[in-house]
């Protein structure tokens, strides 16, 4: 989707005369991939943009501001330019862009566009790029080994900075939409066939680790990894993070998306350990045997 700028209105650029309209604020993210518009032999583009952020916020970021001009451009010997404009079926208006850096204001000839356009590529820029899949780490791991225990609870987490709100923008000229994921719920699934698995969420899947007290986050093993169809060693385990992801947009539109999950695995032994009675006597002071 982009918006042009003809060479002749790029040369009228000192001579419009136009008709202000209503002021709009550019909103394109906080992350990479920030702005709108470049000039290549006279024409002027504006271009999707993205943006990514953590905050959950719903665009602004850059300070650029928006002002629609439509009206007429005249140039002496060559005419008037009008706008808005259809061509195919399509309006264009003209739009003026004020930008901290610019020394200038810039021109950018734009369609018409609704902030729900964005959406199908916002969506898969946020699945395919920008969610992250949970890193299993686990708690409670036999310090020599690194093996858990059947009976004794082991707690997982997920790691790596994966349990964190994501947010990614795209902007069209001065419209904009923002999508946001929310982590909701943390799923563990033990890799043990005769097991259940465990979920959590809130902040237990980032919370830290007390010995004494099994976390919400935790899972009991009840057989150990010798019975594991993987490799008769470790238990496949994964995780999984239920997003809740919603969108808000430059005209106020927005509201709940379908969910999403991401997932990662990682393998853990479980052992089982067996105690051995030893007879030291008849008598009970001596094991009773």
């Amino acid at each position: 989707m982009s918006g042009r700028l003809t060479p002749f209105v790029v040369a009228a650029f000192a001579l419009l005369w136009l008709v202000p309209a209503s002021t709009v604020r550019a909103a394109p993210g906080s992350g990479g991939g920030q702005g709108t518009g470049g000039q290549a032999g006279g024409v002027l583009t504006a271009s999707i943009a993205y943006g990514t952020g953590g905050d959950g916020g719903g665009g602004g970021g850059d300070g650029c501001r928006w002002k629609m001009i439509d009206g007429g451009a005249a140039v002496p010997n060559m005419g008037v330019a009008e706008w808005p404009r259809v061509e195919g079926g399509v309006t264009y208006h003209m739009w003026e862009r004020r930008c901290p850096d610019d020394a200038f204001p810039r021109l950018f000839e734009i369609a018409e566009a609704d902030p729900a356009d964005l959406l199908p590529g916002l969506i898969q820029r946020l699945r395919d790029r920008e969610l992250p899949s949970p890193e299993p780490v686990f708690e409670a791991l036999d310090p020599t080994h690194g093996w858990a225990y059947v009976t004794v609870p082991v707690d997982f987490r997920s790691g790596g900075d994966s349990w964190r709100t994501v947010s990614v923008t795209a902007q069209y000229g001065p419209v904009w939409a923002t999508v946001t994921a929310t982590p909701a719920k943390l799923s563990f699934d033990p890799g043990d066939p005769a097991g259940g698995g465990a979920s959590c969420d809130g902040d237990a899947p980032v919370a830290g680790y007390v010995a004494a007290t099994p976390g919400a986050c935790s899972y009991t093993y009840t057989n150990s990894s010798a019975t594991s169809a993987y490799d008769g060693y470790h238990f496949m385990t994964s995780m999984s993070i239920d997003w809740n992801i919603s969108w808000t947009s430059s005209t106020g539109a927005g509201g709940p998306l379908e969910g999403w999950s991401t997932t990662g695995s990682a393998p853990l032994a479980v052992a089982e350990v067996q105690g051995i009675v030893t007879c030291t006597g008849s008598r009970s002071s001596q094991g009773g045997c």
